[in-house]
């Protein structure tokens, strides 16, 4: 027994009833992407629920990242997005009296964020997802009298399951960055400066979102914009072949022998790809001379009275006045506290690269679901996309909903 429950004394079975009818059905930790889609399914339902996440409102943390890298379009297609039913967007575009020229783009018709920030305020409003909103950070899961409850910075809540939808925590910093700044220059870290450039400028990555921070930057400082990058960028529509987005495919690989699946996930992810209209750009920017592009990687750095110098293959200093890091996130999840201290309260199992080890209902524990990337050894490719998220939320809404 829990010790909640070994600690009231006389009139125990009635003070867990009165707990167990004050228990919220679902608690979701995380209020992205994937937690803002299980929650919509969820509410749909009827089921009592709540989102519990540091930020403000759900997505601000996807909202940052699109203004830091001024992003004009999602990667993903129009028939992806946060609502319950299927082509919402789709209807809502329709549904516009206007839309703005380049509302899609590429042969996906991938919606502009404009767009799609509009799509998301219509289902956040219609579905009232803002007040299922509990402001804090998770810090540790507990298994209490028929449920689970999460103590945060800001007080605790129970539920009797739980869904953990935190996405990608950790950035990947070379171990380079790590003596001038470490992960405050990661374009995707909160405390990076957001501030317009001055002086010259290097942005260190080779996918999407180096590529969008350098052409933002190179439009802000024309000729004083440099891009490094390891080799040239894939060409591709998509981050995975569009096949991974249905759940047949998805089945599929959870069936798989787990070291078949970790080699699929690296073979199948078009890491350090953009769309073909963002190499257009590239292309464009290089002619006109608003932007340096340098295959390469950077070796040393070092700071100056001037700046920064950065030695790439071992050769003479390029400097610069500022310097931003976009490469992207860390694979594993080793080192997350709060799968780790679960994992060690709870005794639950990981697998390579210390990623949950999930059921076919994304349990990692009868009590506990995760979704988002962490899912990815159950969901493939696709699981820290959009398709993802509506791949994880059918999965639950077959195995694991009443």
């Amino acid at each position: 027994m829990s010790l909640i429950a070994g600690s009231l004394g006389v009139g125990k079975t009635s003070a867990i009833n009165h707990l167990l009818m004050k228990m919220l059905d679902w608690l979701i930790i995380g209020a992205g992407v994937h937690g803002l889609h299980a929650a919509a399914r969820l509410r749909r339902r009827g089921s009592t629920l709540r989102l519990l996440d540091p930020h403000p409102h759900p997505l601000a943390e996807w909202e940052r990242r699109a203004e830091v890298l001024a992003m004009g379009h999602l990667r993903s297609p129009l028939d992806q997005d946060i609502d319950v039913g299927e082509l919402s967007l789709h209807h809502f575009a329709e549904a516009q009296p206007r839309l703005e020229p380049g509302s899609f783009a590429g042969p996906c018709r991938a919606p502009s964020v404009a767009l799609f920030r509009r799509h998301v305020e219509w289902v956040r409003g219609r579905l009232d997802l803002d007040a299922l909103l509990e402001r804090g950070l998770a810090r540790s899961v507990e298994l209490v009298e028929g449920g689970v409850r999460v103590e945060s910075d800001r007080g605790s809540l129970t539920a009797r399951r739980l869904i953990v939808a935190i996405g990608r925590p950790r950035t990947h910093v070379p171990a380079w960055a790590k003596a001038i700044g470490g992960p405050t220059l990661h374009v995707y870290d909160p405390e990076f400066d957001r501030s317009p450039p001055s002086g010259s400028v290097v942005v260190v990555g080779g996918g999407l979102s180096a590529a969008q921070l350098a052409l933002r930057w190179a439009q802000l400082r024309p000729g004083a914009t440099t891009l490094i990058c390891r080799r040239p960028p894939l060409i591709a529509e998509l981050d995975a072949a569009p096949r991974w987005a249905g759940p047949r495919w998805s089945w599929r690989f959870a069936n798989f022998p787990l070291a078949g699946r970790v080699a699929m996930l690296d073979s199948e992810l078009r890491r350090g790809s953009v769309p073909p209209r963002v190499a257009a750009r590239l292309a464009r920017a290089q002619r006109r001379g608003s932007l340096r592009v340098v295959f390469g990687e950077v070796t040393h750095t070092q700071r100056e009275a001037a700046g920064l110098a950065l030695s790439i293959n071992g050769d003479p200093a390029l400097r610069c006045d500022r310097l931003a890091l976009a490469t992207g996130f860390a694979r594993g999840f080793e080192g997350v506290p709060l799968f780790d201290l679960t994992a060690q309260a709870l005794g639950l199992a990981r697998g390579p690269r210390a990623t949950p080890l999930l059921d076919a209902a994304l349990r990692w524990h009868p009590r506990i679901h995760v979704i988002g990337a962490a899912a990815c050894l159950s969901l493939g490719p696709l699981a820290a996309n959009i398709a993802g998220a509506r791949l994880a939320s059918a999965r639950l809404e077959v195995l694991a909903l009443p």
